[in-house]
């Protein structure tokens, strides 16, 4: 007996809502050997119109998301759960099946997806996406992303900004742009900013600003455009980590002997605790997600290491121990990995340790020097600054070595990158 094309549609959608109650993690993401699935991509219509433009987004978030390998297949029409072959797609040994439907009116954009397990021969997920012309890249960033997540169980990398210092003679200016890289939005111009940090919701960007020529720490109202002084104390107020509930930061400091410290700021009430107290330097802090611990670079040993401190206690203790120069610690949104640059065979890479000093990964074996390392939201990419092709600039890589993609082409160099959180 077979199936009529509405019941057959109804008995993909009913094992869709199963799976999905179910909570099935198709793609497994943790692995240091990540492999990439074959994926059929199919969008209709192929033409000059908005389907070449989502095409060529779709193409390059899925590209950067490291976990497909995109089959180029024919396709008569729009392929739909009615439609699919699946015998087709099992010969071409495809794994996954992505078809889109773009249907543009007027000022608006409507986007009809399915994703498909052909192996399985079933419908993971259907939806429709709706956009005015000018947020087409949105939505595709929301597609994918909702993509990955039905896949992965974990939160995609494209609904998110990257915030970063430009260098534009003889300033150092805020700007903004989408990891997929579109979208360059100026933030501050014509000033000298540093070290911008988003809050956790993503609404603030932390940043030390030479306004009132000090190096003082404000806060960014994304939103309104409004800046904030957050603190003014003589010598640097700099290299500032929002702690996870966005309610408290820690920073670098003059303190009492006169080096950098680490304090931190309560932003309700403007306290001010000091961490350290030493006759070193002790900069670039980085809090844990459940925030009781932070990991920040000390050169108390001589040479600049990174040191991990427990906020309960105030004591610390060492996470390495090896080579010349470790800075820019960053703590993964998992909490299973800290990243930071190190300087190896002259240059500086940007390696991964477990936070007990275990499992340490080189991820960037290629020339150049690579610093200023930024997680993902999904615990899995980073952004980081580089010049291995002048000027420098910023690019995505993954724990697996995935990439590099380039992100920006600035004409005098880009540095500095901060990841935001999901925004939308």
């Amino acid at each position: 007996m077979s199936l009529s094309p509405k019941l057959y549609l109804v008995f993909f959608l009913i094992l869709f809502f199963l799976k999905a109650g179910k909570s099935i993690t198709y793609i497994e993401i943790d692995s240091p050997t990540q492999r990439l699935y074959r994926l059929a991509f199919f969008i209709y219509p192929k033409d000059k119109g908005p389907s070449e433009r989502i095409e060529r987004v779709l193409k390059r978030c899925l590209e950067i998301s490291h976990l497909f390998e995109l089959v180029d297949l024919p396709s008569n029409g729009n392929v739909t759960p009615q439609n699919i072959d699946y015998a087709s797609l099992k010969r071409k040994e495809v794994e996954l099946a992505l078809s889109v439907k773009v249907e543009a009116s007027g000022k608006e954009v409507l986007l009809s997806s399915f994703l498909f397990d052909p192996l399985g021969e079933s419908l993971i997920k259907a939806k429709t996406y709706r956009s005015s012309q000018e947020g087409v890249n949105l939505i595709c960033y929301k597609l994918v992303d909702e993509i990955l997540e039905t896949l992965t169980g974990r939160p995609g990398i494209f609904c998110s900004h990257i915030a970063f210092i430009r260098h534009i003679h003889p300033y150092r200016e805020l700007w903004m742009i989408y990891p997929e890289g579109s979208g360059e939005i100026p933030l501050l111009r014509q000033t000298l900013c540093m070290s911008p940090r988003f809050s956790p919701d993503g609404k603030r960007l932390l940043l030390t600003n030479f306004k009132r020529m000090n190096p003082d720490l404000y806060m960014l109202e994304l939103e309104t455009g409004r800046l904030n002084l957050v603190s003014s104390r003589p010598g640097p107020n700099s290299a500032a980590s929002w702690s996870p509930d966005g309610k408290k930061v820690v920073l670098s400091l003059r303190g009492t002997k006169g080096s950098l410290d680490l304090f931190l700021l309560d932003l309700n009430d403007g306290s001010l605790t000091p961490l350290t107290e030493t006759h070193y330097t002790e900069t670039s802090p980085s809090f844990s997600p459940d925030g009781k611990r932070l990991v920040y670079v000390s050169d108390r040993t001589g040479t600049p290491q990174l040191y991990i401190m427990d906020l309960e206690s105030r004591k610390s203790k060492p996470l390495t121990q090896f080579g010349s120069y470790n800075a820019d610690p960053s703590w993964s949104p998992q909490g299973d990995w800290i990243a930071f640059s190190g300087r190896w065979e002259g240059e500086f890479k940007i390696f991964i340790i477990r936070p007990d000093g275990s499992d340490l990964r080189l991820l960037t074996p290629y020339r150049g020097n690579h610093q200023n390392p930024s997680w993902a939201p999904n615990g899995r990419h980073l952004v980081f600054s580089s010049d291995m092709r002048p000027p420098r600039s910023l690019y995505i890589t993954t724990i697996q070595k995935g990439g590099p993609w380039a992100l920006t082409f600035p004409k005098e160099g880009d540095g500095q990158p901060n990841w935001s959180g999901i925004l939308f």
